[in-house]
């Protein structure tokens, strides 16, 4: 009985010794982390979108699900604002369909503008509920409800001082158009200085051969718009090209779009217009990722040319529309920000069977690439359910910041309030160097996976400590593994996946999926 009792203490301490050294491998591992908060209730919220105020403070906007007077469950929208420090400035909701004397349907939301009315800076928010499309406006200061107005196309841009810019397409003819064949871009002044009529100046170009009879074809499909500092106007849109102009079989008549870059001076006189590219699919997204200090960064997503993925692809112009240089990822990915010295920060949902990095079924990656498209670092951060970015920043001390919707409660996902959450998180600052992470230990491997008895931990140089842990984050197993011995013992585990960590005695660390069969 003596014996037993030894036993069971010497297991109580190496059990509290395993989970304190699991929590220490945690805290490593999160050490690209400088701060992150879990958003939400014990209901499923839904992150939407992140952007910087003109300080360099984090603003989110989501969804909260809450009881209204009546006492019924409604969806709310959640504006919050954060300084980089992870400090709160302000947290508001709005009923927005109540607000803009809307029916209460789901709403969407495209870009933001910062604007002023009367000295009073606001935040305003393009909105599209139900057939309307407005510009939703908030105090900056506060984040409290100011005022909403309506605009009239999805390409659509503000300036501080409130002068408008739209991009349409139209029929020019309706009784013989299949699509919408017309451009049309105006400014908008909101200050006439004569007469009324606040439209600035109007441009207009059409095509000259008519569209095929194909329902919901396109002729001109725009997709951004913006203004420099000077008052020129850029437009990105895409023109579709037919061979015929009738056809029974038209699959053969489609040749490519083609994706443009117009520029507009301050009188709307075009200036100059360039093609981008031609693009494989029917309708490419195409997006300024910046303009600013007379240089253009656009960036366009589309089939590669194997015609096997979607990838995204950035061109560098100047102010002339001259294109610098261009190059193309990978992948396709979600958000894309640049700093004054052209490199890239990419953030995206990824999920690979094969990639031991991946922590559950869907991580956010975020990279840096220099300004010639060279990878410089990646970084998974999720925990072992699902994780999906919805936006990306950088912050005004050289760090970054991403927002994600959360389904997970372990490994990178410290809080989790119920169902799933928003979880926004900032890097540190040393994530943004541009060098290599030297904090991983890169060429080993495991193998067999999956594995039945043993699991060999290949290529090692010096011993490193391992720990097993299961899906959920629970230490099973953990020895030192040396390089003339790198077997371990897996045959008491259940069938099932697990998480191998290893750690030198520098503080490198590798990580790898295990499937125990």
């Amino acid at each position: 009985m003596k014996n037993i009792d030894q036993l069971k203490n010497h297991f109580s301490f190496l059990s509290l010794v395993c989970i304190m050294l699991f929590f220490c491998f945690r805290a490593e591992s999160q050490q690209n982390i400088a701060w992150q908060k879990s958003i939400g209730t014990t209901y499923g919220d839904e992150a939407i979108q992140m952007f910087n105020d003109d300080a360099g403070n984090i603003v989110i906007l989501g969804t909260e699900i809450h009881e209204d007077f009546t006492g019924n469950l409604r969806y709310y929208l959640l504006i919050a604002k954060y300084d980089v420090n992870g400090n709160e400035i302000w947290k508001t909701y709005h009923d927005l369909a109540y607000e803009t004397f809307s029916v209460p349907v789901d709403y969407y939301f495209g870009q933001h503008f910062y604007t002023e009315d009367n000295g009073q800076k606001l935040i305003s928010i393009v909105v599209s509920i139900g057939q309307r499309k407005l510009l939703y406006k908030i105090d900056d200061t506060s984040g409290d409800y100011y005022s909403y107005n309506e605009i009239y196309s999805d390409t659509y841009a503000v300036d501080r001082t409130g002068v408008e810019v739209f991009a349409n397409q139209q029929c020019s003819f309706v009784q013989s158009c299949y699509g919408p064949d017309s451009l049309i871009v105006q400014k908008i002044n909101p200050f006439p200085i004569i007469g009324f009529d606040p439209i600035a100046w109007t441009f207009e170009l059409k095509q000259n051969i008519r569209t095929t009879p194909i329902q919901g074809h396109y002729d001109f499909n725009n997709q951004d718009i913006t203004t420099d500092s000077a008052g020129n106007v850029y437009l990105l849109t895409q023109i579709e090209r037919w061979d015929f102009q009738f056809c029974t079989d038209c699959g053969d008549a489609f040749i490519d779009a083609h994706c443009y870059i117009f520029k507009f001076d301050t009188s709307g006189q075009l200036i100059k217009k360039v093609k981008l590219k031609t693009a494989k699919a029917v309708v490419s997204n195409m997006r300024f990722v910046a303009n600013h200090d007379g240089k253009i960064l656009v960036r366009i997503d589309d089939i590669n040319s194997a015609v096997t993925a979607v990838i995204s692809s950035l061109y560098f112009l100047n102010e002339d529309l001259t294109v610098t240089h261009q190059f193309s990822l990978d992948r396709q990915y979600n958000f894309i920000a640049a700093d004054h010295d052209d490199n890239l920060f990419t953030c995206t949902n990824v999920y690979d069977i094969n990639d031991p990095n991946i922590k559950g079924l869907s991580d956010v990656l975020v990279s840096k690439f220099n300004s010639s498209g060279v990878l410089q670092w990646k970084s998974y951060f999720g925990g072992s359910n699902f994780d999906y970015p919805k936006g990306l920043v950088l912050t005004n001390d050289g760090g970054l910041a991403f927002f994600a919707n959360t389904q997970s409660t372990d490994f990178d996902i410290t809080e989790n309030h119920g169902d799933q959450d928003m979880w926004l998180v900032k890097l540190s600052e040393h994530v943004t160097t541009g060098t290599q992470d030297h904090s991983v230990l890169t060429g080993i491997t495991i193998f067999p996976n999956p594995c039945s008895d043993v699991v060999n931990i290949n290529h090692l140089t010096e011993p490193i400590h391992i720990v097993i842990c299961d899906p959920n984050g629970r230490v099973v197993i953990q020895q030192i593994v040396d390089p003339a011995d790198s077997k371990i013992d897996v045959q008491r585990l259940m069938p099932g996946m697990y998480f191998i960590k290893g750690t030198d005695k520098s503080g490198r660390t590798f990580t790898s999926k295990m499937m125990k069969l």
